[in-house]
């Protein structure tokens, strides 16, 4: 019934304003480049001929290409220019009541390039880019990017951060939603780390992080938005690349790879294929104090990781006309996770003297795939900018583990070993995601359009756990400890955004409706929990332009991050013979209302002061057993997270061949967990600073010089010591820029790339240290062959993002 009236009002009220909308203006054109290369990222500018006041301006996309809509009757000219090219004015035109829509001849720019003391000089991207409520990463810029994977590069963008579970925060905060080309990945916790870690730096163009999104995106994703925009082919032909990696830690690291572009008046056929095979070694210290028995455990972890990956996307676009086009999109993987873990646990009294070790090996088998299917449909319905777009997904993940650990207990005071004691673990989760979206873009007048979608998503999970003991020389169920959880859910969505641009006012405001019905029933526990809930998602976007060196920005939304799908699961995962973890099928949504102000100068230098409040917050939680000696870990709602920010841009062109990007935070987060007679409240003042350095040499040469440092912070229940790097990179072009070798060393400051944290309240009293970084020396080569300037696949962002992105553990 909810269903049906919502889809009703929702029509009705999108045939008003189509009923209601009046013809505008419209200027498209194209912007190329030296060869008739498309260039991205340009600025247009429309300006009135009578006195060159500045109108309205688009950046160009990916293929060069600037639509700009809603102007009014007039007669204008515009300015196309970008940093390091020589600004183009095309001739003057008339828009009036015949001449709706112009289409100008396209311009070429031409790089300004000096010769300083024999330094040829020309444009590139800047690493960084920043616009208010999004920073951009150019990964395909950064010389440093060869042998690193997508983990790695996010833990160079400015207010992104890494914690000691490979979890990514932004401002501090977790609850990020991470998309891959506009779609979600479903995945959260271990599987989106692997995930990420598993996916090369080399397949990336940009990395988007969007800190206030519309009533567009799914309101999940409390401090915002991660879109990893990946590398397409750029008019009619074939393209595509190939490319090879490999780098030396303490393991060799390999990665190849390839994609190609197939372009005709009727299609475009494209895709690509990774493969990864990578090694890591990591180090843990644990120490805990157990105060009332007044023991000490000292825990040293040495961990053998390696990740065997295999991704793909395939994909065509058939166009039907100039105005419609039809696509079918199939990506997914087939990844595999394998550890080796030996631990030494030395138990003793506080004045360090050990009366017994327990030594551990625990040998993971993790196996992922993932498939996903998409068919969609975009239109433009008439010529005045009416567009429709629909997605229709299907998506299916399959995760299967096998976790073997076996100990043995040496004591000194008995002088004896203790028999191995031996736990087996056998899992499966499969998730199934289905969810159609459609998307509704209607011009009101001149200087006002709507916005407005419908979605839905209806998402199963089924977690299977064997739990067997060790007997003698054989595995024995143990069913009391075994369990089956079945997850189901249902979320309804429709939103509404309106926007206007009058004069020097930009303005933007939307609405958001998510209607959730949820459903976790643990089998053997015979325990099943309903909920329903409505949630209303308001976002508000305010920008006015004193000039053009000058313009202030306020911004207000609402967003829910929902628990992860298995850390609703009540299962006992066995880290080891005293470290536990499990899930919480208790746990509620967090809720974070977030606002921003902020001031560009110069369209480039940016400052914005921001405040975030998060209620019922999903955080670790640490429960000690003073008897049994065991650590339970689990997630918890706390009381709610305060977090209030300032972040400085500073793009800057030290010379002609010397650019620097330098991005300061100033972050103050707070932390209150009341509740069941606990009482924690963590609060901290945290600074961090990133800087990327890239130099322009003669004969296509290219080096980047990088760093970064985060001062001491908090995470939960969590404080962490400062961590800090440095990176250096070297890139030459060959054979008309098609081949290109680079050589990069990446965490030359191992010690800086640790963490280490502490943890201290009620009977808990445990210091956390992880090494999971080595000095890595990566050599690459990448070859371009084929029509570079064929225009890309559609980016587009699916209907099924947000469930794939939950579905990890």
């Amino acid at each position: 019934m909810n269903r049906s009236i919502l889809t009703t009002l929702f029509f009705l009220f999108l045939s008003q304003v189509l009923h209601a909308q009046t013809r505008q203006g419209k200027v498209t054109l194209k912007v190329t480049e030296q060869g008739n290369k498309p260039l991205a990222f340009a600025n247009v500018l429309v300006h009135k001929a009578k006195d060159s006041t500045l109108v309205k301006g688009e950046l160009t996309d990916e293929q060069g290409n600037a639509t700009i809509e809603n102007v009014p009757d007039g007669r204008y000219y515009v300015l196309v220019n970008q940093m390091g090219y020589a600004p183009v004015k095309s001739a003057a035109f008339t828009i009036d009541a015949t001449h709706k829509t112009i289409s100008l001849p396209p311009i070429q720019l031409t790089t300004q390039a000096k010769d300083l003391q024999a330094v040829n000089v020309t444009a590139q991207k800047p690493f960084i880019e920043r616009s208010a409520g999004k920073t951009v990463l150019n990964v395909e810029s950064s010389v440093t990017a060869a042998g690193s994977n997508v983990l790695d590069m996010l833990r160079k963008a400015p207010g992104v951060t890494v914690d000691k579970d490979d979890n990514v925060l932004v401002k501090g905060n977790q609850g990020v939603t991470v998309m891959i080309d506009g779609k979600l990945t479903y995945l959260s916790g271990d599987q989106l780390a692997n995930l990420l870690k598993s996916t090369p730096a080399e397949t990336v163009s940009q990395i988007e992080i969007i800190t206030s999104p519309s009533a567009k995106y799914d309101a999940a994703g409390n401090s915002g938005i991660i879109n990893i925009k990946t590398k397409k082919g750029q008019l009619t032909g074939i393209n595509g690349s190939v490319n090879a990696s490999m780098s030396q830690a303490r393991y060799p690291i390999y990665n190849a790879g390839g994609n190609f572009n197939w372009r005709t008046t009727q299609f475009n056929l494209f895709g690509n294929y990774n493969y990864g095979n990578r090694q890591f070694f990591t180090l843990r210290e644990l120490w805990r104090n157990i105060e009332s028995e007044k023991m000490l455990f000292h825990q040293d972890i040495w961990q053998r990781n390696q990740f065997l990956n295999n991704t793909y996307k395939v994909g065509m676009d058939y166009f039907l006309s100039k105005q419609h086009t039809v696509g079918v999109l199939v990506n997914g993987y087939n990844n595999a996770f394998r550890n080796s873990i030996f631990s030494a646990t030395d138990i003793g009294n506080q004045a360090g003297q050990i009366d017994s070790v327990v030594h551990t090996l625990t040998q993971n088998d993790n196996r992922f795939n993932n498939i996903a299917l998409n068919v969609n449909y975009k239109g433009q319905l008439d010529t005045v900018g009416t567009e429709i777009s629909v997605d229709a997904d299907y998506a299916r993940f399959n995760n299967n583990r096998k976790l073997n650990l076996a100990d043995s207990l040496q004591d000194f005071h008995l002088g004896k070993v203790r028999d191995p004691h031996g736990i087996r673990n056998l899992g499966n989760t499969e998730v199934t995601i289905k969810s159609a979206k459609t998307d509704l873009v209607l011009p009101i007048n001149k200087a006002s359009k709507l916005e407005a979608g419908l979605k839905a998503s209806f998402v199963e999970t089924d977690n299977r756990l064997q739990y067997d003991s060790l007997k003698g020389k054989d595995f024995v169920p143990a069913p009391s400890q075994s369990d089956r959880f079945i997850y189901k859910e249902n979320i309804l969505a429709a939103y509404a955004t309106y926007k206007l641009q009058v004069k020097k006012w930009d303005i933007s405001a939307g609405l958001r409706l998510e209607k959730t019905i949820s459903e976790g029933n643990s089998v053997s526990l015979q325990s099943t929990i309903k909920r329903s809930y409505l949630d209303f998602f308001p976002s508000v976007a305010t920008d006015y332009k004193f000039n053009d060196d000058h313009k202030l920005g306020v911004s207000y939304s609402r967003r829910i991050d929902r628990p992860g799908y298995n850390g609703l699961n009540p299962f006992l995962f066995f880290l080891d013979k005293y470290t536990y973890f499990h899930g919480n099928p208790y746990l509620k949504p967090e809720y974070t209302d977030n606002t921003e102000l902020s001031y560009t100068f110069k369209q480039k230098f940016i400052v914005t002061l921001g405040y975030s409040y998060t209620r019922d917050v999903i955080n670790e939680y640490l429960e000690q057993n003073d008897s049994t000696k065991i650590t339970l870990s689990t997630n918890v709602n706390y009381n709610n997270r305060q977090n209030y920010s300032l972040v400085v841009t500073l793009p800057f062109d030290v010379t002609k061949w010397w650019n620097t990007s330098t991005t300061l935070n100033l972050y103050y987060n707070k932390y209150a967990l009341m509740a069941q007679n606990i009482n924690v409240v963590n609060s901290r003042v945290e600074y961090y600073f990133n800087t990327t350095n890239t130099f322009t040499m003669p004969r296509d040469w290219k080096a980047e010089l990088g760093g970064y440092y985060y001062s001491p912070f908090i995470e939960g229940i969590f404080r962490g010591r400062a961590q800090y790097d440095v990176s250096l990179g070297l890139q030459k072009s060959l054979l008309n820029k098609n081949l290109t070798i680079k050589g990069n060393v990446t965490n030359i400051i191992r010690r800086g790339s640790q963490f280490f944290g502490t943890a201290k309240y009620e009977n808990v009293d445990t210091r956390i240290q992880n090494t999971w970084n080595y000095t890595t020396y990566t050599l690459s080569i990448s070859y371009r062959f084929g029509n570079n300037n064929i225009k890309g696949a559609r980016e587009r962002k699916t209907g099924s993002s947000d469930e794939l992105q939950r579905a990890g553990n």
